[in-house]
């Protein structure tokens, strides 16, 4: 997989940086990609909640890099030096 670079994003309303980006599977595309925000409870609560959440952000899609938004389904939660993670795939089609 490429580097790619944070960008300013949302989860919900929450405020933090991340991107999103494609990967071919063999069942066609898949969006993934992860967010880091300040707020470990909030993210929790997100992760919890029975509605998808919202990524606002950036989409790495082959060479092009656009601002997209798409519902998300968080696979994962993890506490890191720069603030909580939270990884996550794609539900529709962005």
């Amino acid at each position: 997989m490429s580097l790619y670079d944070l960008h300013n994003a949302k989860l919900n309303e929450m405020e933090g940086e991340g991107f999103a980006y494609s990967e071919k599977t063999v069942y066609g595309k898949e969006y993934k990609g992860v967010f880091f925000g300040e707020d470990e409870a909030e993210i929790e609560k997100i992760a919890d909640e029975e509605e998808e959440p919202t990524f606002e952000g950036i989409l790495y899609d082959r060479s092009r890099e656009r601002e997209k938004t798409f519902s998300v389904e968080i696979t994962d939660v993890i506490s890191t030096p720069s603030g909580e993670r939270a990884d996550f795939v794609a539900t529709e089609k962005p």
